[in-house]
Order: structure tokens, then C-alpha cells, then sequence
């Protein structure tokens, strides 16, 4: 694939949690890819958070391309989809801005009544992608048990974070897209 630069910022699931970076997704599918992935994930940070940091945790690094996924602290916190998607728009709009392909990542479900504003978070994203033209990881679509709409027996710790499965799982969703990505 070559040496693309890409960092992916995001909370927890982001990191690995609750397991070291190694175990996370960025570093299997970095691994997967024979490409550089950054793990910016920072256990229990909102999107606002991660927009506070993106300069210097993201644009600084001038990647090639930026992983943005994000919403499920907020949506433990009860923030407002249209702040959550305002959120992922600015950090989208600094990632053009300096040369930076934005990739979208959509937050697994949980097996909590927050996952009903966690879908909204996402129907807000897709909507922003497409009408931006930027390419999605659908994470939630590899994890999510239909029809309860929670994460899939056998693929979580605790109804948040995945499981090594789970992070495997993870992993072949930003295979499968940015094998894609970063051959066109």
C-alpha cells in the first residue's frame, strides 16, 4: 500500500480501551494495511474535546488523511446531535484546510438508552459525509445486533468497548474502506 500518514483521533474506542494501543483497531488495520496510523484516541473525551486538540494531535502531523470518530462520551453526557455533528464539521473543515483527507468513522452501538442519541449522532454523520463527499467507516454496522440495535453478544466488554473480537472486527471495517481510499 506505501507509507500513507494517517492519524485517527477519537475517545476510547479509539485508544483500545480497555486494553493498551496495541490491541486497538488503528493498530491492526495500520498493521493490515502496511501503513502508519497515529492512535490520538483519549479514553473518556467528547468531540468537543477532540475538536480542542485536533490542531496539534492531528494538523500538526500534516497526515495525508484523519480518522475522525467520536459521540459516545457525548452521548453519555446528553450533548445535542447538531453539537456533536458541529463538532465533527469543524475538525473536517481544519482537516481540509490543511491538505488533510477527512475520513468519518461512525461510533459502534452500546447496549445503553444512549444509543438511541448515538443513532441520531450517526444518521447527522452519513448525512454530513454525503453531502461532503468524504468516505465513512461504518463501525456500527460490523458491531451492531439486529434487531436489539445494541453490540453483538460475544464482541464487548461491558457494552461499550469491544473486545479484542470486537477491535478485530473494527479493524476489517477500516481495512476493507481505506484499502479503497488509498487506492484511488
Amino acid at each position: 500500500m506505501g507509507a500513507a500518514t494517517i492519524v485517527a483521533i477519537g475517545d476510547s474506542l479509539t485508544y483500545g480501551y480497555p486494553y493498551p494501543p496495541e490491541y486497538s483497531w488503528v493498530r491492526i488495520a495500520g498493521e493490515r494495511l502496511g501503513v502508519s496510523i497515529a492512535n490520538k484516541g483519549v479514553c473518556g473525551e467528547t468531540t468537543g474535546d477532540m475538536r480542542h486538540r485536533f490542531a496539534v494531535d492531528v494538523a500538526a502531523l500534516a497526515p495525508e488523511y484523519a480518522i475522525i470518530t467520536g459521540g459516545s462520551n457525548d452521548a453519555f453526557l446528553g450533548i445535542a446531535a447538531a453539537e456533536v455533528a458541529g463538532n465533527v464539521a469543524a475538525m473536517a473543515a481544519a482537516a481540509l484546510s490543511g491538505g488533510i483527507k477527512p475520513v468519518i468513522g461512525l461510533p459502534p452501538p452500546v447496549d445503553y438508552p444512549e444509543e438511541a442519541l448515538l443513532a441520531e449522532y450517526r444518521r447527522f454523520l452519513r448525512i454530513f459525509a454525503a453531502e461532503k463527499g468524504l468516505p465513512v467507516l461504518d463501525f456500527h454496522a460490523a458491531l451492531v445486533d439486529m434487531p436489539s440495535g445494541g453490540l453483538r453478544d460475544g464482541l464487548h466488554t461491558d457494552g461499550v468497548h469491544p473486545n479484542e473480537d470486537g477491535y478485530a472486527l473494527m479493524a476489517a471495517v477500516a481495512v476493507a474502506s481505506l484499502s479503497k481510499i488509498l487506492s484511488s
